[in-house]
């Protein structure tokens, strides 16, 4: 005998504890939140084409805006942020005091270093003179 006939169409639900459910009552209840998904879709695709229609009125009219406020703050801190950068590139003070002295303290080396080549030859040239002097008043 066949035991699949005698079986009740009466299945137990895994998700309901201990209740019995018919096969009807669960396609019923299936096919009601299945329109109610069907009915909250139609609502978001009306509210999307209403989003839409006003985006698209939006784009239509191109409502204008008074920028020159907000480009003189843009200006203002392009400015700002350059004189800033200027003055990070820039050497301190001390630093350019440092490399001025270290200019003159190599200027004058140099310098001194020629006057005093200069004065040897010049010693140099007067004894030589003074020599060839005392021997032309040696001889008369």
């Amino acid at each position: 005998m066949d035991d699949n006939t005698n079986k009740s169409t009466k299945r137990r639900n895994k998700f309901a504890g201990k209740e019995d459910i018919s096969r009807e009552t669960a396609d019923n209840i299936l096919s009601g939140q299945i329109d109610q998904l069907r009915e909250i879709s139609r609502a978001n695709e009306e509210t999307a084409s209403k989003i839409q229609k006003s985006m698209d009125t939006l784009y239509e009219k191109r409502i204008t805006i008074d920028t020159t406020k907000f480009e003189q703050l843009n200006r203002s801190f392009i400015y700002e942020m350059e004189s800033k950068l200027r003055k990070v590139k820039q050497p301190s003070k001390g630093l350019k005091w440092y490399i001025a002295m270290w200019i003159i303290t190599l200027t004058s080396a140099f310098l001194a270093g020629y006057f005093i080549h200069e004065y040897k030859e010049w010693k140099e040239n007067a004894r030589f003179w003074y020599q060839m002097y005392e021997e032309i008043k040696a001889k008369k």
